[in-house]
């Protein structure tokens, strides 16, 4: 899978492009599930980590249910890995995203 996203940035875009697809870059994930498959999330989860190679900024959970929303910083593969183990259980959607405001700043540290 190739990827070819660009970021805005004072004077200019600059693309995220690489011969074996995205060089590390923050994505957004929103994963959905439906309600009679919440029993089996948990479980799959308790025992889940998160691949080599993906960093977690944040990770939040829907308080109403069935909805999980993360950031990472990784790049093509790292994606795709992330999600192989819930492709059957979960809708992804997922952005490419730049931090700008208090989010940039608290990146820094």
């Amino acid at each position: 899978m190739l990827f070819l996203c660009y970021t805005f940035i004072k004077g200019g875009v600059k693309p995220y492009l690489s011969e074996g697809g995205v060089d590390n870059m923050y994505f957004m994930n929103i994963c959905t599930w439906s309600p009679e498959d919440e029993k089996e999330v948990e479980r799959r989860r308790a025992n889940w980590k998160w691949p080599k190679g993906v960093k977690v900024l944040c990770e939040f959970i829907d308080l109403q249910g069935c909805r999980v929303i993360n950031v990472v910083d990784t790049d093509a593969k790292g994606l795709i890995a992330s999600r192989e183990t819930w492709i059957d259980l979960m809708l992804f959607e997922t952005f490419p995203v730049y931090p700008f405001g208090a989010s940039k700043d608290l990146l820094k540290k």
